[in-house]
């Protein structure tokens, strides 16, 4: 099994920031402890990361992602989670929330739950009818791909949270560029708001990066072993479905 965990932003691409501290650098501390609790938990799962330092993995926005998804891509990824940090208009938002890949009602694009302006680059354009048409495609074929695993892991991060106290914000579809462009099943989850003073000094902390590390690292276990149950079962039914000439 191979995890592949992305740490957000890097380099000259900071993402959000307030207070002097940037998106970029908790979504890397956090990415490193999940990765070496991994390591140390899960010993048949190799981690694998998109950066370990803080850079940035192209010349622009798209061929930044670009780069983080063949990472996923060339690594063989069974997993893909992707750690960015939220921020809106209003400093009483907060919470925690996981983004699938998929599209939100149009109403819902322009609010602030939709990726804060300092992260739009992050979304796929919609507004070439050639490229929404390929998106919408692709995005119907999930279901028979890796869709119902993406939307499993989603489930068992936002439990994971909730189980540690935080407030979900649910799982959220969004047209996310990283998603669409890495072959495995993934998600990408926001850890808490840059912009309410609460949730920025958790994330700060150590105390706060360990406990979201290990939330993240929970819901892996517990995707590991809902993968595993839902095998097991198909195989199963295979054997029993194998008609008798075969078996006689």
């Amino acid at each position: 099994e191979v995890v592949v965990i992305d740490a957000g932003h890097g380099g000259k691409f900071p993402g959000a920031h307030y207070g002097g501290v940037y998106e970029k650098d908790l979504t890397l501390k956090v990415a490193l402890k999940l990765g070496k609790m991994i390591e140390e938990g899960m010993p048949g799962v190799k981690v694998v990361y998109t950066r370990k330092t803080d850079k940035a993995l192209g010349p622009d926005k798209a061929k930044d992602l670009q780069a983080r998804a063949d990472i996923a891509n060339k690594a063989g990824g069974d997993l893909f989670i992707s750690i960015h940090v939220n921020a809106a208009p209003v400093a009483a938002a907060r919470g925690v929330e996981t983004l699938i890949m998929g599209e939100s009602p149009k109403e819902q694009l322009y609010n602030e739950n939709a990726l804060y302006e300092s992260n739009r680059e992050d979304l796929i354009d919609m507004s070439d009818e050639r490229t929404a048409a390929i998106v919408r495609a692709y995005i119907q074929n999930l279901q028979f791909t890796y869709g119902e695993y993406s939307m499993a892991f989603a489930r068992c991060i936002q439990n994971s949270y909730l189980k540690a106290g935080r407030h979900s914000r649910g799982i959220k579809p969004q047209l996310l560029r990283v998603l669409y462009a890495t072959d495995m099943p993934g998600v990408l989850t926001e850890i808490g708001f840059m912009s309410n003073q609460q949730e920025l000094a958790y994330m700060k902390s150590d105390k706060g990066q360990n406990e979201i590390a290990r939330s993240l690292y929970q819901a892996i276990r517990n995707y590991s072993a809902y993968v595993l149950g839902t095998r097991m079962a198909e195989e199963e039914q295979a054997a029993a479905a194998k008609p008798a000439a075969e078996q006689a």
